[in-house]
């Protein structure tokens, strides 16, 4: 492999993320075929199931089985017969209607906390370092302390991962959620469904996806750089240390020239 850069052309030793299906089977029927990233295949379906609405709680699980390529639950939630069913965005098949998005709390962040998060994310992505082709998302409670990373060619399969790991665990939210992809409309509901009050990106957010983030009043953070952030939501939760103030989206005055865009 070689990297052009002012008009050379120099050696570079990145190597291409890996890619393999997984098919999820859920009470006897196909479900969905799924390309990842190997490793934590039974946190990924079991993510991808839970926000998908398919059961409420783990013990639902009756139990899975892997094979290769193959994931097998048997589940006593809303996966049989009946079920309203859509059209998976990120493979072929089907997935089980979005999960009720619990009310989300007031909690206050320390507006550094972003900024924090990101410093980990970039830290302990080894994957992305190794192949600037991959997706990362890390789970942190809402003081600062990761709780799980996880790493994936598909950004909503990167949180699939998360959530299936917060299930397994029995981590109660709430939690502050940071994520290398945009914040679309699907990743809001995601997050929000987990119990993130806070989610940060290091790229940007559609309108579909704030729009639905100030649904449920959860507080999003796009272009995190070691110096600061675009606060895009739900600016109450972020206090000033140094006044004690609490961010008031009325009040906050933009300052002459600051840039505008989400």
């Amino acid at each position: 492999m070689y990297r052009y850069e002012k008009g050379r052309f120099h050696p570079a030793r990145f190597e291409a993320p890996r890619e393999v299906e997984l098919t999820l089977v859920v009470n006897g029927r196909p479900a969905l075929r799924l390309a990842h990233s190997p490793g934590e295949e039974v946190e990924l379906g079991l993510g991808f199931l839970w926000l998908g609405g398919a059961f409420d709680t783990l013990d639902q699980v009756r139990w899975f089985r892997r094979a290769e390529g193959v994931l097998e639950f048997e589940v006593a939630g809303r996966a049989g017969p009946g079920v309203p069913l859509r059209t998976s965005s990120c493979g072929m098949g089907i997935v089980y209607g979005q999960r009720n998005v619990r009310e989300l709390p007031f909690v206050a962040l320390d507006p550094e906390l972003p900024v924090r998060m990101h410093a980990v994310l970039r830290e302990r992505a080894v994957e992305y370092r190794r192949t600037r082709g991959i997706h990362g998302a890390a789970l942190f409670t809402t003081d600062g302390r990761l709780l799980h990373l996880s790493e994936d060619i598909g950004r909503h399969n990167a949180v699939d991962k998360i959530a299936g790991r917060m299930l397994l665990e029995g981590w109660s939210p709430p939690f502050a959620l940071a994520v290398s992809g945009r914040v679309s409309a699907e990743m809001a509901q995601k997050a929000a469904a987990m119990g993130a009050v806070l989610l940060t990106s290091r790229t940007g957010a559609t309108r579909s996806g704030l729009d639905s983030a100030e649904r449920h009043n959860l507080t999003v953070c796009t272009y995190v750089r070691p110096l600061g952030y675009r606060l895009n939501t739900s600016p109450g939760r972020l206090i000033v240390r140094a006044t004690d103030e609490v961010f008031d989206a009325v009040r906050v005055e933009k300052e002459p020239g600051a840039e505008t865009g989400g």
